[in-house]
């Protein structure tokens, strides 16, 4: 975290879980200054990116949001994660559940043969799609 805090001119305040050992940094920055919020999230996915080389996982005890999102490929393949996404479209066909969030790349169930087009509107358009 020291080389990282260096490298990235940031401060960085670490807090763990005793008993698990998930690491939860802090990295302090101002969002009013012009590359500092770049910076901090530069900071970040090189935080996870050394946690996943180390052994350790992207998550910890949360999920896969935006933030995390497009770091998967680091530590998933590409057979893992469209194996994961067949497993999200079984669950969640009209992809109503965290849309835009856990994959790098939206794909849909239209992959898998299978799109919902309602009324000739796709769901959630805003989001980047295969």
């Amino acid at each position: 975290m020291r080389e990282l805090s260096e490298k990235y001119r940031l401060r960085v305040a670490n807090v763990f879980h005793a008993g698990d050992g998930n690491l939860h940094p802090l990295i302090l920055y101002d969002a009013n200054k012009d590359d500092e919020l770049e910076r901090a999230e530069a900071f970040g996915a090189d935080i996870l990116r050394l946690c996943v080389k180390v052994g350790g996982v992207l998550t910890g005890e949360h999920g896969v949001g935006v933030e995390k999102r497009d770091l998967m490929p680091e530590m998933f393949s590409e057979d893992d994660l469209n194996q994961q996404i067949r497993v999200k479209c079984a669950f969640d066909p009209n992809h109503l559940l965290n849309p835009g969030k856990v994959f790098p790349q939206l794909h849909r169930c239209a992959e898998l043969g299978r799109m919902h087009v309602h009324r000739g509107q796709v769901a959630f358009p805003d989001i980047p799609r295969f």
